[in-house]
């Protein structure tokens, strides 16, 4: 009898918990009060988006006018030279400099001949589209909310300036009202996409067609994981960086029968950047390659070397603790992409998972092309209207509990969550 009695306990007690790590909630009352926490938590949250949000570009301003070295906006000085034709150490460039001088000064009506006039102009203007954006989003938890914050500074000091960089962040905003269009056919959207950076190939970054490649390429890949029942682990993660990572391989080898002046040009690129970065003092952040050779097979083990430096830079956070920031940024967006990876099978929302292939596609082509850290963070932060789908969604949220612990802590009103069978 009280065998039985004792058996009857821990049956009643297994019933009590809960199946999975994150279900807490079972009752029709548990998940409309599990409802009204996440709401009152979100509403606080992006209370603090909305109030943080603009303190930080002020704050990253300043920096601009007061604190940060010119070194760091030599680009920006020369495209504001060319565009009002003042006299400048600087020599004029061609290419993109010329189309973004060119556009900077067409655009230019109340005649702004400042790098702090446009800085601010530029920092407005596009602080309410991130907002906007971000706005437009589920609301974030606390670990996104430092991220977005991180991120605000980010563009507000390198890329809502007069320069390339926001030119970039404008195409990839057209990208993102592609992607969230209502088109049902998500295949539809993705080929649209490609084609906006196609396009942007054409007159403005001429790697950009390499971009709009892999991107289709990641589609394929990853819809080919989406077929899987049960979620992917880290095995089914480094399966289709593997794969991408292939594709890269495969691209290149057709290049070089297809193309081969662009394929000896992508070749050679490190080697131009030794030529200049050597010796040179600005240099600090340079990504050189690690192993010595020629050909594409010693060409894909760099490629493969310098995307994991790129994805975990180490070696930056190793250099002083003026580039921490950016090592724990990289870090996060590194971390936000493989639990991305390692659910790709269970996204249901299309805007979310074509954001997914577009920022791959464009890191994918950006381990070829970026020469130093510095420049892969600031044009990784230019992918925002993209980049932030990939953060705020329910894909990302912390756990119930950590949630629960973090309203107890900073919120005056917690509602328990009962445990499956239990009460409160």
């Amino acid at each position: 009898m009280r065998k039985a009695t004792v058996m009857n306990d821990r049956r009643a007690t297994r019933s009590m918990r809960p199946l999975y790590r994150h279900e807490y909630v079972t009752t029709s009352h548990d998940r409309r009060a599990h409802r009204m926490r996440r709401s009152a938590v979100g509403k606080r949250m992006r209370n603090l988006l909305i109030i943080g949000t603009p303190l930080v570009m002020v704050v990253a301003k300043l920096m601009v006018a007061f604190v940060l070295p010119a070194k760091y906006f030599y680009d920006n000085n020369r495209i504001l030279a060319m565009s009002t034709g003042q006299s400048s150490p600087l020599a004029a460039w061609g290419g993109s400099y010329r189309i973004a001088a060119d556009l900077f000064a067409a655009i230019n009506v109340f005649d702004i001949d400042t790098m702090i006039g446009w800085s601010v102009s530029m920092g407005v203007i596009f602080t309410a589209v991130m907002l906007w954006l971000m706005l437009r989003a589920d609301a974030p938890d606390a670990a996104q909310l430092v991220f977005l914050l991180a991120t605000a500074g980010l563009l507000n000091i390198y890329v809502f300036t007069i320069g390339k960089d926001i030119i970039q962040f404008m195409v990839f905003l057209t990208v993102y009202l592609v992607l969230t269009m209502p088109i049902r056919r998500t295949v539809v959207r993705i080929v649209l996409a490609a084609v906006i950076l196609y396009v942007e190939s054409l007159f403005f970054r001429a790697y950009y067609v390499l971009i709009a490649a892999l991107v289709l390429a990641v589609y394929a890949i990853l819809f080919a994981f989406r077929a899987k029942k049960r979620r992917l682990g880290l095995a089914h993660v480094a399966a289709i960086i593997a794969l991408m990572i292939a594709s890269v391989w495969v691209m290149l080898a057709v290049s070089a029968r297809m193309m081969p002046a662009d394929y000896a040009q992508v070749m050679t690129l490190r080697d131009g950047y030794d030529q200049v970065m050597d010796g040179n003092a600005d240099s600090f952040t340079y990504i050189r390659n690690l192993v010595p050779g020629k050909g594409l097979p010693v060409f894909m083990v760099n490629y493969v070397i310098n995307a994991l430096r790129m994805m975990v830079p180490v070696e930056l956070a190793m250099r002083g603790a003026y580039y921490l920031p950016f090592f724990i940024f990289q870090l996060m967006v590194s971390a936000y992409l493989v639990n991305l990876l390692r659910q790709v099978n269970e996204i249901r929302d299309p805007a979310l998972l074509l954001a997914l292939c577009v920022f791959l596609g464009y890191a994918l082509a950006s381990f070829i092309f970026e020469p130093d850290f510095g420049s892969w963070t600031r044009h990784e932060a230019a992918t925002f209207p993209v980049l932030h789908l990939l953060v705020l969604n329910r894909y990302q949220q912390m756990p119930a509990g950590e949630l629960n612990s973090f309203s107890t802590r900073y919120g005056r009103t917690t509602v328990p969550l009962a445990m499956k069978g239990g009460e409160q």
